[in-house]
């Protein structure tokens, strides 16, 4: 992930804390020690300017949480690696009493802490190491060498990792922001393709449906062919409508618009249809109880046309005391259908929504050849 904008403001401020706090590493490694001649003090500051570059890059990394492992791996081994080549200089030019190399070495031991704990372990085995083996070989005090390497260590760790910490946390919100916002826009994705799919798809099939009936009828009533070419007409501007409204999230909230279309789609596929809903009571209805109705409706009449031979739909909304109840019934039951395995929502995913409202759906077929798809929510209808 790449910041920009504002987004990028925490990290700098991290960095230019961190940046203050190790620059005494160079600082500290300069006045501590005294080179015999200004070409070798040349070459020493040359050998600071490299390996404060090096530690720059590893700082850039503890505020760069996706930074690839790899890359940071290498680069904290040249950081060691530098740091290790000048152990014989800054041991050899150290002012008396003082111990350069061991300050050096802890600011490099907190900086690869900081990258990580594997990474903060193999520099304190190694650059301990080379304080005592630097202390023994020029005749310095072990103690004071090894104390002040992991003392440095410890308190600039210390120090800074509670900020690297707490920046880490908000970068982790910030991964987890872009996340729910990915799955939002994938939630409506999906969302909008499904409605549209119910949609179009009820339309389709019964435009499909009068277009062949034109076909048949050209030829011998052309009135009829004229007719039924009108009502394809109608049918697929209704269509383009209800896709626009399904886009801005409209199409499944509108319940007499639903029974509307559920009216006009069935009878235009050569289903009579009777829709039994008071004005009063959908008026009641809260809005909540009435998307899931409009909902049921699409579903059902889809159902309707794919998976049943109807020839007569009854589609009822009424309010007995504290009940509501929905229901669509056909006389079009298949044998070989009689489970709803396809298509839209599916009432498998109807009856999650009902539960989650407080209704409860039953669909199934009934004696006489009848399938119908029943809610019943037990809330008073002015009631959510």
């Amino acid at each position: 992930m790449t910041l920009t904008g504002p987004g990028r403001t925490p990290r700098w401020i991290v960095l230019a804390f961190l940046l203050a706090s190790f620059v005494w590493a160079p600082v500290i490694a300069v006045s501590f020690t005294e080179p015999p001649t200004p070409l070798l003090a040349a070459v020493f500051l040359g050998g600071l300017a490299l390996l404060g570059s090096a530690l720059l890059l590893v700082l850039l990394d503890v505020v760069t949480p996706t930074s690839n492992p790899a890359a940071r791996r290498w680069k904290v081994t040249v950081l060691v690696v530098l740091t290790m080549g000048l152990w014989a200089p800054m041991f050899s030019w150290a002012e008396p009493g003082e111990q350069p190399w061991a300050w050096l070495s802890g600011f490099v031991v907190a900086a690869c802490g900081l990258v990580g704990w594997r990474s903060g372990v193999v520099a304190t085995g190694v650059l301990g190491g080379a304080a005592v083996a630097g202390a023994l070989l020029f005749d310095r005090a072990v103690l004071p060498n090894v104390v002040t390497t992991l003392g440095v260590a410890l308190g600039v760790w210390a120090m800074c990792q509670a900020l690297v910490w707490l920046h880490r946390l908000w970068w982790s919100a910030q991964d987890g922001r872009e996340a729910q916002a990915r799955l939002a826009v994938a939630e409506e994705r999906l969302r909008v393709g499904r409605e549209l799919h119910d949609v179009l798809g009820r339309r389709l099939a019964v435009i499909a449906l009068k277009a062949e009936r034109a076909a048949d009828l050209a030829a011998q009533d052309p009135d009829g062919a004229a007719g039924e070419s009108r009502s394809i007409r109608e049918l697929a501007a209704g269509a383009l409508r209800e896709a626009r409204r399904t886009i801005h999230g409209e199409a499944v909230t509108d319940l007499p618009a639903q029974l509307r279309s559920a009216d006009l789609v069935l009878r235009s596929a050569g289903v009579t249809t009777t829709v039994d809903a008071d004005p009063r009571t959908l008026s009641t209805l809260p809005p909540p109880l009435a998307g899931l109705f409009a909902t049921v409706v699409r579903e059902a009449v889809t159902n309707v046309l794919r998976h049943s031979d109807a020839r007569l739909a009854s589609i009822r909304v009424v309010a007995r005391g504290p009940v509501t109840a929905l229901s669509v019934e056909n006389d079009g039951v298949r044998s070989a259908a009689r489970s709803d395995s396809t298509g839209g929502t599916g009432l498998a995913g109807l009856a999650a929504r009902c539960g989650a409202l407080g209704a409860d759906l039953v669909s199934g077929p009934e004696q006489g050849g009848r399938f119908v798809v029943r809610v019943r929510h037990p809330a008073p209808s002015g009631r959510s």
